[in-house]
């Protein structure tokens, strides 16, 4: 079974989008064929193979047509910028259309008369035309089937048009939410290379020279949304080296990274804000220092991502660590991933974010 369906994929995965298009638009043209002659052969008490003729002759076509028809409406569909030419095209198809319908049911009339009954037999809901067209079966049948097919395909290319909107606007907010992030932290950092700079002159000069390594790799991934979690840590080693030449020996940190989640895929620019906060907020105010933690582990499906310190924690209070780190943190997640991703904080002997988001890789 296994094998059959592995087989059946690839054969799928081969065919062409027009292709695919048209199996499902023999299949489903299929059913409604199969659907109507099965009721007229209860109907009216003839074989099931001869009421379903009449169906083919009725439906063949559109299952053909409507993926050209779909085709068609995804190139030039009526909308604000292509009426003017496309209402004169899609007039010009549904009358060529409709007229191939006629045609082709006056060439399968022309098999059907003699049916397997005998002569009229089929006739009774056959209904050939007696003129060279049926108007009324045009104005009735085929010109509404036409209708239908193009509305149904400007819904498809409208929905699809907004969903792809949707998704562009969500990666223009969460990039401008990072373009906010990387200033925020240049300038912090500047800030406190100009407080050692006459007093601390080494250590000015150690920052600096980390800083403009870390530049450099920000630059590298300016034009990335995601990146391989192993390059988002090089940056926060990078990071963690200016902070440990400003704080000294008050300042820990260890690396707990699960190594099966290396190659997984992050927001660019993630981790380095929550660290930020846990040396701004959770060690800079203690005099000893403290540890930071950054974690990782794929649990199924899902990335688990943790940034914890030992520091004051909260004491009681979330005002301000919502602000330009975790605040932008948290909507960068939601608009990336929706409700697939998560971050919770916890005060336990210090603070501790901790984050989830599917696990994909490049």
């Amino acid at each position: 079974m296994k094998t059959w369906t592995a087989t059946g994929k690839r054969l799928w995965s081969g065919l062409s989008p027009l292709a695919k298009a048209w199996v499902l638009s023999f299949l489903c043209w299929g059913i409604v064929a199969c659907s109507l002659g099965a009721e007229a052969a209860a109907r009216t008490g003839n074989l099931w193979l001869g009421a379903i003729r009449p169906g083919i002759r009725d439906w063949l076509p559109w299952a053909v047509l409507t993926p050209l028809i779909f085709r068609l409406v995804k190139r030039l569909p009526i909308d604000r910028q292509h009426w003017r030419v496309a209402l004169p095209v899609h007039i010009l198809c549904g009358i060529a259309v409709v007229l191939l319908c006629q045609w082709w049911q006056q060439m399968a009339d022309m098999e059907l008369k003699e049916g397997p009954g005998g002569p009229g037999q089929e006739r009774e809901y056959l209904e050939p035309p007696g003129g060279a067209f049926d108007m009324l079966r045009m104005a009735t049948f085929e010109a509404p089937i036409y209708l239908m097919l193009v509305s149904g395909a400007h819904t498809l290319t409208f929905y699809r048009r907004t969903q792809d909107r949707e998704s562009s606007l969500a990666l223009a907010r969460a990039e401008a939410q990072k373009m906010q992030l990387q200033p925020h932290f240049l300038f912090n950092t500047l800030n406190m290379i100009a407080e050692l700079v006459h007093e601390e002159p080494d250590k000015a000069d150690a920052m600096l020279t980390a800083l403009s390594g870390l530049l450099r790799l920000t630059m590298e991934t300016a034009g990335e949304q995601e990146l391989p979690l192993r390059r988002e840590l090089e940056f926060i080693e990078r990071y963690l080296t200016i902070m440990h030449a400003r704080f000294e020996d008050r300042l820990k940190f260890q690396l707990g990274i699960d190594p099966a989640t290396n190659a997984a895929l992050v927001p660019t620019f993630l981790l380095q804000p929550l660290v930020e906060n846990a040396v701004e907020h959770g060690l800079g105010p203690r005099m000893a220092g403290g540890l930071i933690s950054i974690r990782s582990r794929r649990v199924g499906e899902v990335l688990h991502l943790c940034v914890a310190d030992n520091g004051v924690g909260l004491n009681g209070t979330k005002v301000g660590l919502e602000g330009m780190g975790l605040g932008n943190t948290r909507n960068r997640l939601r608009e990336l991933y929706g409700e697939a991703a998560e971050l919770d904080l916890q005060d336990s002997g210090g603070l501790i974010v901790e984050i989830r988001l599917p696990f994909h890789l490049e």
